[in-house]
Formats: structure tokens, C-alpha cells, sequence
């Protein structure tokens, strides 16, 4: 069961609403182009995310210096599973304005999506080191950013560097002891460990504040087995497999599938003969 612990890595998108100051609009319509922005970004919410695509690289069209229109177009990419595009998307943002933490941190949010196709370790390992670099500069510009601290520890993670892991964990729930994401990365970190009561605490938080977030109730599921909590594990699985990802949001889709298919094989051994 241990080999299955990694595989939905957690990793948070930043909103396309910290660019960096002094930016002046360079393009035809500025006002356009923001407009477009914000059409996309309200799309991206309703997760119509390849809806979300077509005013995304209109508004990058017409205000190529806009940091806010890539970081945004990257996002789209991203969550529909263009993750090559999306690393370049962030790369003209910063481009733009090299100072912009959120288009750092999503970078490399995007570098640790690429290791599920990346081939040999060798190949994962320069994702991971490029992800963790780019973090590293994202809190260099806002040392105070939670969800860059708990992207850090996932990655850091994927290093197994585990004291460090453990440090961006608590220190993102210090900033923000509501954010779930980190408590689901500490778990993970717990379950790695042989600390699987831990792990059921920090997840059982999760869930009560991120119910919804298939991350946190697989990885309940898995604590709750290595705990022999069995029908709570078979509950967890089955909340997992009920969270609803949109179709359109195929990278969304994707990051989850092998997740889905154990999550259905453990509930299958769980339940035993019917």
C-alpha cells in the first residue's frame, strides 16, 4: 500500500491577482485584455477550463506584457493537461516581470505535474529540483505565502528530504492552520514515516476543512487501513470515488485516474466477498 501514498501530489495553483508592482499594460487594448482576463479566470472558477482557454490567449494576444494574462493562460494549460504549455505560459510572465512570486510558484507547480510522464528517475529528479527551485525563488519575493510553503514541502517530499518536507509543512499551517493542503502534504509525510495514527489526525483536518479535495479523503483512506480502521477506510474510499472532476478539466482528470482506480481495487479487497 505504501507505493500509492505519492500519487496525487498536492499542489496549489496561485490566482491571477499577485502581479508584481509597476507593471505598465503594453498592447493594443489594455482594458480589453484585462476584461478577457477576468472572463477566463471566472470560467476557470466554474471549472470550465477549456472554455476558459480561448479568452486567456486572446488577452495574451493583445497585452503580451501581461504578466496577469500568462499566469492565468498557464492555469488554464495546466488544468487541462497541456502542462508543456502551461511551463511556458509562466516562463512569459516572468518574462514580463521577473519579480512575480505567483507565476514562480506555479511554475513550479507545473514541474511536479510533468513527473507523472517523466521517464527514469534521472528525469524525475531534475523535475523535482526544478520545482523546488522555483519555489524557493517565490518565497524569496513572499517569504510569507502558505501555499507556496506546503508546494515547497510537496516537493521536497517527492526528494524524500523529509525533515525539510516536514519544516514547509508547519510552517505553511503556522501562516495558515486552515489550509488543507498542507495538512494532507503532513499527512502523506506521517503515512511515509510509519506514523499512521499522526497521519489520521492531520487528515481527519483535512477532510473537515476540504471535504471535497480528493487528496485528502484518499489519503484518509489509506491512514484509516494502515490503521485498521476498516469501514472507515471503505467510507473515506468512497467519498474519494464520488468527488465529481469535471471532463473538461482533463489534466484535472488525469492527476487523478490511477488514484481512482486503486482507491476502487482497495474498496474491492475491503469489502470482501459480497
Amino acid at each position: 500500500m505504501r507505493r500509492m501514498i505519492l500519487l496525487l501530489i498536492v499542489v496549489t495553483l496561485l490566482g491571477a491577482c499577485r502581479a508584481g508592482a509597476g507593471v505598465e499594460p503594453v498592447g493594443d487594448d489594455p482594458a480589453e485584455a484585462a476584461e478577457l482576463v477576468e472572463q477566463g479566470k471566472a470560467l476557470l472558477e466554474q471549472d470550465r477550463c477549456q472554455a476558459a482557454i480561448e479568452p486567456l490567449e486572446r488577452a495574451a494576444k493583445l497585452q503580451p506584457g501581461s504578466p496577469e494574462a500568462y499566469l492565468a493562460l498557464g492555469n488554464a494549460y495546466t488544468r487541462i493537461g497541456r502542462v508543456s504549455d502551461a511551463i511556458e505560459a509562466y516562463q512569459k510572465a516572468l518574462e514580463a516581470d521577473e519579480q512575480f512570486a505567483a507565476a514562480h510558484t506555479n511554475l513550479g507547480a507545473a514541474y511536479l505535474r510533468q513527473i507523472d510522464s517523466a521517464a527514469g528517475s534521472d528525469k524525475v529528479a531534475d523535475q523535482v529540483q526544478r520545482a523546488m527551485a522555483a519555489f524557493r525563488t517565490a518565497l524569496e519575493l513572499e517569504p510569507g505565502d502558505p501555499e507556496t510553503h506546503a508546494n515547497l514541502g510537496s516537493a521536497l517530499l517527492q526528494a524524500s528530504q523529509m525533515p525539510q518536507a516536514r519544516e514547509e509543512f508547519e510552517e505553511a499551517l503556522r501562516l495558515n492552520p486552515n489550509l488543507a493542503e498542507a495538512r494532507v502534504g503532513l499527512g502523506y509525510l506521517y503515512l511515509l514515516t510509519g506514523q499512521a495514527q499522526e497521519a489520521v489526525r492531520e487528515l481527519e483536518r483535512a477532510a473537515e476543512l476540504a471535504g471535497d479535495m480528493p487528496e485528502a479523503q484518499f489519503a484518509l483512506g489509506i491512514a484509516y487501513a494502515q490503521t485498521n480502521q476498516l469501514d472507515k477506510a471503505v467510507a473515506a474510499f468512497e467519498a474519494f470515488l464520488a468527488i465529481e472532476i469535471p471532463t473538461e478539466c482533463a489534466g484535472d482528470v488525469a492527476a487523478a485516474a490511477e488514484a481512482r482506480e486503486q482507491a476502487a481495487a482497495l474498496l474491492e479487497q475491503l469489502r470482501g466477498p459480497q
